[in-house]
Order: C-alpha cells, then structure tokens, then sequence
C-alpha cells in the first residue's frame, strides 16, 4: 500500500479509472443520443455547441486529474507528462474552467433574454474566451513560479488563490441564476443550473478536502489513497448529476 499510495497504481486507482471511464461513455452517448436517434438538425448556436465544450471540458478534467494525482505508476520523461501540462494547464482552463465557463455563459443568455429583455451584448463565444482569461493566467503564474512539488502538489501560499478562483466562479454562477428565479421556464433550464451549482460546490468542497488531505498527511498512505479516489469520484458525480 505505501508503494502505491506514494507512485500510483493501487487497486482503488484503477477501480475509479473504470469507473470514471464508464461515466464519461454515459456522459457521451447521452450527448450524442438526440442526433443519432432522433436525427435533429445541428445548429451553430450556442444551444449546440456549448454542450458539446462541456463534453470536451470533462474529458480533459478527467484525464488531468488521472495523469497528475498519481492514479497510474508512470515516470515523467517528456513535457506532456509534467505536472504543468495536465494540472496546470488542462485541468485548470481547459476543465474545470471551461465547464464553469459553460455554465456561466448559460446563466447569462438566460439572464439577459427573460430579466433584461434583450439579448446578450456579447456574443456566447466571446463570452466563454473572457471567462477563462483569469484561468489561463492563472495557470501562467503557476507554470512561471513553478509552483509544483515533485508530487504535483501546491503548498498553502498557492492553494488559496486557487480555491478562492473557483469559489468566484461559482459565487457568479449563482448570481446569475438568483437574478432569474422568479422566471416561470417551459423547459428545465433553471431547474438544470441549480442542479449544477449544488454539485459544483459539493466537487469542489470535496476536491479541497482531498487536496488537504493529501498535501498535510504525506506520511499516512491509506488516506492518501482514499482522498484521491473520491477526488475523481467527485468529477465524475459532477458531470452525472449535472449534465
């Protein structure tokens, strides 16, 4: 257990690989299911579109998250394994990021078109570029300062900030959707971002847990084990639920 708590590779990482592997096929054919059964005609709004970002978005949190927290025993010899590729860069803007993106862009259409009564000033596209501004500069600072351990940890100087990144987005995300309660839907869209905020909190309060856990109890291997398994299971119960 010591061995592989510490290089990956332990019966419960490969466990959460299966199953994050499974849910992310699910999370697929859903998404793909009306067009091929239903033959719906594609479109380019954002109503297509921004879903199919949420798909690409989760593909890359997950697989981040298996290369850069020690699920697979692997050495890092080249650039695209390091810890600045799929910590800093894929999961941060191009995952966790981009679904927040999505979510947010979502949030504001529905705002501007039944609470302003106009449509969106900005374009859905340009909307979701602004939005991950902070999170590619972000991921800048960090690849700069180098702020991994061997381990692709973070110490607490980096930590904050980057919990506090995520508690903003969230904390927009539900300014937006607060600011159309009161609109009476035909669809579930409203019900469908409450949904999604009350996950996204759950994911990250639990992905801040695990990280704790993981960067203050270095020496006790089982929980090592056990908070990076519900890390990725918290990913996945994300995109489940919210989807």
């Amino acid at each position: 257990m010591a061995g592989c708590a510490v290089k990956g590779g332990c019966p419960t990482d490969y466990l959460a690989i299966a199953i994050s592997v499974v849910a992310f096929v699910l999370l697929l054919w859903r998404a793909i299911f009306p067009f091929l059964v239903h033959k719906l005609p594609r479109s380019n709004s954002s109503a297509f579109w921004i879903p199919i970002i949420q798909v690409f978005a989760s593909f890359n949190l997950l697989l981040s998250i298996v290369m850069s927290v020690d699920f697979i025993n692997f050495e890092r010899r080249h650039w695209w394994q390091s810890c600045y590729f799929w910590a800093g860069w894929v999961e941060g803007p191009f995952g966790f990021g981009l679904l927040l993106a999505c979510r947010i862009a979502q949030a504001y259409q529905l705002y501007c078109i039944f609470v302003k009564r106009r449509l969106p000033l900005i374009r859905s596209y340009v909307f979701l570029l602004l939005t991950l501004l902070p999170w590619i500069a972000g991921a800048a600072v960090i690849h700069v300062r180098k702020a991994f351990n061997d381990r692709c940890h973070m110490g607490t100087l980096w930590i904050i900030p980057a919990v506090s990144l995520h508690t903003l987005f969230v904390a927009a995300l539900v300014g937006f959707t607060a600011a159309i309660r009161h609109i009476e839907f035909r669809f579930d869209e409203l019900r469908d971002l409450w949904r999604g905020i009350l996950v996204l909190a759950s994911a990250i309060g639990v992905w801040v847990t695990s990280y704790i856990l993981n960067e203050i109890h270095d020496d006790i291997s089982w929980l090592q084990v056990v908070s990076r398994f519900f890390l990725l299971i918290a990913v996945i119960l994300h995109r489940q639920v919210s989807s």
